[in-house]
Parts: C-alpha cells; sequence; structure tokens
C-alpha cells in the first residue's frame, strides 16, 4: 500500500514534533505519576474485574465479553446506557467481524506496529467511532479509543478529550494515529532509559508496581494525572530534590 503523499507527511511529522514538546516524561515523572494514578483513583477497580471477566483476552464474538466491555467502558466515564447496551453490543459484534481479520495479534506491542497496521487501526477507528451506541448518541472519539485499547492493550492506547485537546488534535481517526505515533516515541526515550538502569523496558510496569498495567496504559495514566487533572510530577520531584539537598 503506498504511504500517504509528500505533503501528508510533512504535516503528520511536523504535529509530531509539536506534540512532543508538549510532555517531558522521565522515568521518575512517569512513576510518580501512576503511583497517584493508582492511589487516588477507583479506575483500577473496573479495569482489573473487566481483565479477570475475559480472559485470556477480550473476545467481541462473546455476548458475556461485549457486556464486560460495556460495563467497564461506563466505569471509564463513557455513559453508555444500560438500556441500549443491546445496541452497542450489536454494533461491537458487526465492527468486529469486519475487523477481526486484519488485526495484529495480542502480543504486539505498539514499537513493533507498522505503517500498514496503523492504516488498519486508523480505518477501525473511523468505523466504529460513527456507529451507534445508544439513543442519539455514537461511540465517537473516547470510548472508540478505549475499545481499541481494551482489544489490544498492549499496542494501542485510550484517551479522553483533555487529552487529546490538549495536543490540539480534533478527536478523528487520523489524530488517534498521531497520539498513537507520539506514545510510540515515548516509549523509544524510555526504553534507552531503562537500558542505562539496567533493566528492559518491557519491565517497566513491574518495576513501578503497576504488574497489570501495560505500556501503553502507563503513558494513559501518566497523562490523565498530568493533562486531565493537571497535576505536575516534575515539580513536586523538583521541589523534593532541592529540600533534600544539605
Amino acid at each position: 500500500m503506498p504511504g500517504p503523499p509528500a505533503a501528508a507527511r510533512e504535516c503528520t511529522q511536523a504535529r509530531l514534533t509539536y506534540m512532543l514538546g508538549c510532555i517531558d516524561m522521565t522515568l521518575a515523572e512517569l512513576s510518580l505519576g501512576c503511583y497517584i494514578y493508582a492511589t487516588m483513583t477507583s479506575f483500577d477497580g473496573g479495569y482489573l474485574e473487566f481483565l479477570n471477566e475475559t480472559v485470556p483476552a477480550l473476545d467481541l464474538t462473546q455476548q458475556s465479553h461485549r457486556k464486560s466491555l460495556l460495563n467497564f467502558l461506563n466505569r471509564w466515564m463513557c455513559r453508555i446506557k444500560e438500556d441500549d447496551f443491546d445496541v452497542a453490543a450489536a454494533q461491537l459484534a458487526d465492527w468486529y467481524q469486519i475487523i477481526k481479520g486484519k488485526l495484529f495479534p495480542t502480543t504486539t506491542g505498539l514499537l513493533a506496529l507498522t505503517d500498514s497496521d496503523l492504516d488498519m487501526v486508523e480505518e477501525a477507528f473511523e468505523d466504529l467511532a460513527a456507529r451507534p451506541c445508544c439513543t442519539g448518541k455514537t461511540f465517537a472519539s473516547v470510548p472508540t479509543a478505549k475499545v481499541l485499547f481494551a482489544l489490544r492493550p498492549n499496542a494501542l492506547i485510550p484517551w479522553d478529550n483533555a487529552m487529546f485537546k490538549h495536543f490540539q488534535l480534533k478527536g478523528s481517526a487520523a489524530s488517534y494515529r498521531q497520539h498513537l505515533l507520539w506514545a510510540k516515541e515515548r516509549l523509544k526515550y524510555l526504553s534507552g532509559e531503562c537500558t542505562k538502569r539496567g533493566f528492559a523496558l518491557d519491565d517497566l510496569p513491574i518495576k513501578i508496581e503497576r504488574p497489570r498495567s501495560t505500556l501503553p496504559k502507563l503513558i494513559d495514566e501518566y497523562l490523565w494525572v498530568t493533562v486531565t487533572n493537571k497535576f505536575q510530577p516534575k515539580e513536586l520531584i523538583e521541589r523534593w530534590e532541592k529540600w533534600s539537598s544539605p
């Protein structure tokens, strides 16, 4: 499949450069952000319950898994009316039949995604976002990203309105691709930082005591703390370092 035209590639690179300048993320900052997320929210409970109900992985051909996914989305603030769960579940089943043969394996990580994989993600995002999930409401950008994350948690990342607006994105399928490219670049940086400290990037969730969180989810947790809730771990770390100096 041919790539995008030169002008589009230039625009994409310019947007990525802008996004990379929006947020720094050191290992210490990520660790503190994820610690705050874990201790100050109830989101882990809903996520772990969802994981336990869909072992070994989410399978949208199963009715029980579709219901678990919808409950999980609501625990993560998507507000899909329970009376409309049948409508949403039917749309999820139909959508999944279309995309399941194109999906990369569940073990594939974000760093391994190819341009073809990203093309598929963009196509899947656009399709689901336009589908109705309840009366007068489509899945739209935020629930769609969370569905994609639930399907491929090692590679795809959830987001919320505050996050994509922070990066001056529009919440479209193309902007979700940009968000993934940004997260991919951040993981590359973190991988180098992990190597300097004698461990592999894949060990990071255990190192920071978030063993059930995938690498994309760690980034989402950090963004939820720093962007959605405007807490800055960097400032706190710098203050502690100053106070600890003799």
